[in-house]
């Protein structure tokens, strides 16, 4: 004969398990997610960053009368200025944060001071960097969780 006292005196003793194992997986399934949210707007950011540089330096290609590496400087300089600005209809960024920065460096290729091979025009290299979106949760014992760099930054350069 089955005791159908044992069987109900089981379910009842395991009523609160699944609340219990509830509490300890639900953080690390929240991290998963929220890591998982971070790591793809900071690279959505670090694509659009590189994709506005490579979009700057494409523009001035068109500059005729550019010969002198501050010829080009100023023509970045003048393109950078209205497609990197914040809230602009012709801007290149999908999200322009009040920490966005961008910078610009053109220099003669033919004589490298960093030990770069020496090559024949002018270089430029546009930068576009900005703080992450979100930031990472402070967790105890672990730290902040998941870190990011300060700066997430987008570069591009292009020999004229």
């Amino acid at each position: 004969m089955v005791n159908h006292n044992f069987y109900r005196s089981i379910k009842q003793r395991q009523k609160g398990a699944v609340a219990i194992e509830f509490v300890f997986i639900f953080p690390v399934f929240f991290l998963i997610c929220y890591a998982i949210i971070v790591y793809g707007l900071a690279f959505l950011l670090v694509q659009n960053f590189t994709y506005s540089s490579e979009e700057v330096l494409r523009a001035a290609l068109v500059c005729e009368d550019c010969e002198t590496a501050e010829d080009w400087e100023a023509e970045i300089t003048a393109i950078a200025t209205v497609r990197l600005t914040k809230d602009n209809a012709d801007g290149l960024l999908v999200y322009s944060p009040d920490s966005l920065t961008w910078a610009r460096d053109c220099r003669d290729a033919s004589a490298p001071t960093d030990g770069s091979p020496a090559l024949d025009g002018i270089l430029c290299e546009v930068s576009v960097s900005a703080a992450p979106l979100l930031d990472g949760i402070t967790m105890p014992g672990f730290g902040k969780l998941p870190t990011l760099p300060n700066l997430l930054t987008g570069k591009a350069s292009l020999l004229f």
